[in-house]
Parts: structure tokens; sequence; C-alpha cells
């Protein structure tokens, strides 16, 4: 609860500096493919693997100087990955929105500018689920862990944008609290991401 609180915190302080600095604020759109692993931190000898996916959505850049700027995100993503432990298959499947802040340093070079930058991320998987293969189910859903829907994290992202608008981006992402309902079980992520867009 303590880091929900938190992380309000930085998204109101976010608005504030938006509403009352001078700034340049400019819009996007971006699509980005993603490498994501979910590994179960309470499965000692599981071994987790990477799984494709993708996220679609748009940003704002709020530019307070030539050279920093905040990057709010609206994303919609869907992820999969596997883990296996004791000769099963545990299968995630999550569709989510998430909002992460980029706190951004840029420079002019090329035909461009050069951006890389670092911040948080809170998201809300409105579809999450995974499921044990080749594991009877004594009751409609026993064989299921239950995630949370909420989950936060932190990351980081490099990229360029040239001066016609089109931009390409790469970034790792972590996240932390993804854990089930009945908090027995507790889960972490890991994104790589690579993608395209364009601000208007």
């Amino acid at each position: 609860m303590k880091k929900k609180i938190l992380l309000a915190v930085m998204f109101c302080g976010t608005f504030f500096m938006t509403t009352f600095a001078q700034t340049t604020t400019s819009f996007g759109i971006k699509l980005n493919g993603n490498l994501t692993n979910v590994k179960l931190t309470d499965l000692p000898g599981s071994n987790s693997s990477f799984k494709p996916g993708v996220s679609l959505g748009g940003f704002t850049k709020i530019a307070f100087s030539e050279h920093f700027a905040l990057q709010p995100e609206l994303l919609f993503n869907y992820t999969e990955s596997d883990t296996k432990w004791n000769k099963r298959k545990i299968k995630f499947k999550y569709a989510a929105v998430e909002i992460p802040v980029y706190a951004m340093g840029q420079f002019m070079t090329g035909n461009g500018r050069f951006f890389i930058g670092a911040g948080p991320h809170i998201g809300y998987g409105f579809s999450v689920d995974s499921k044990t293969e080749k594991l009877p189910e004594w009751a409609p859903g026993s064989n299921k862990i239950e995630l949370d829907h909420w989950y936060m994290g932190g990351g980081a992202i490099a990229g360029y944008e040239f001066n016609n608008g089109i931009t390409i981006n790469a970034g790792y992402q972590m996240g932390f609290d993804l854990s089930s309902s009945s908090k027995r079980s507790h889960v972490k992520t890991q994104t790589i991401h690579a993608g395209i867009g364009y601000k208007f």
C-alpha cells in the first residue's frame, strides 16, 4: 500500500509540474514488440522463459527545456510467458493497461534527437490468467494461480526521434507486486521491448 501511495504522489507531482511550469507539449502514438519473462518467486528450481507480446498506445511529451522532458504513456499490453517446474509447465497470459512515466534527457544529433530516460510504471491487468498443464482439476480453477490485477515497477528507455516525427525506441522494465489474490504466490516480470512511433 505504501508503494502505491508513493506512486500516486509521483503521478500527482507530474500533473502539477505540467500544469504550472512553462512547457512545450506534444503527442504521439507507438507500437512495441515485447519479450516478457514471468517468474514465480515461491518456486525454487523453476525455469521461466521469455515469450513474445505486443503493446499499443500513445504518449505525451512534456519538454521543460531543450535537454529535459517528461513522457507519460498509456499502453495496452498483451503478454505470455512459460515457467517449467517439477516436470510441469505453468502458462501465463494477461492483458493489461499500463502507465509508465519517463524522465528523459535529450540532445540534438544528426537528423533528429537522441533521448534516454527512466521512471516508474503502474498497471492494471484486466485479463489475468495462469494454468498448470498436465495437472488434474479437482475443482474448476483449482490448477490456476489467480493473480492480483494491480502491479507496479520501473524501467528505462532509449531511442531516437527524427525531425519528421518518426521515433524508434528500446527499453527494459521490471514489474513487482503481481501477486496472487491470496498473497501466497508472488510474481516478478521482466520485459524487453522495442518499437516505432510517430510524434505529431
